[in-house]
């Protein structure tokens, strides 16, 4: 006997929008319906709206960093791998503070 795994109805619309970008609200709700999955096109045309809601946020939220810091974009990916690197802030800040000693006797 096969279980079956359980999908997530706005999962599987995220999944399939990634994969067809074009795609119309009802085209996405019948390609669905064909896999089993219920759901009408106004459902679709609500979790795409959220998708780019939240994708605009997290723009703003850039935008208004690189801003207010005058910290380009490049630096904090630079400084997001740092700290991905080290393992968290503290032992980014003590990387950098042996840098720039090291930095200061040459």
């Amino acid at each position: 006997m096969a279980t079956q795994v359980k999908v997530s109805k706005t999962q599987a619309i995220k999944d399939y929008i990634k994969a067809h970008p074009g795609a119309k609200n009802k085209e996405v709700a019948d390609a669905l319906a064909k896999s089993g999955l219920t759901m009408t096109p106004n459902y679709v045309a609500t979790i795409k709206a959220n998708m780019k809601t939240r994708r605009g946020r997290r723009r703003r939220a850039v935008k208004t960093a690189v801003a207010h810091h005058h910290v380009a974009i490049p630096e904090i990916k630079a400084a997001f791998a740092l700290l991905k690197l080290t393992g968290g802030l503290k032992l980014a800040t003590a990387a950098l503070a042996a840098a720039q000693e090291l930095r200061e006797l040459v």
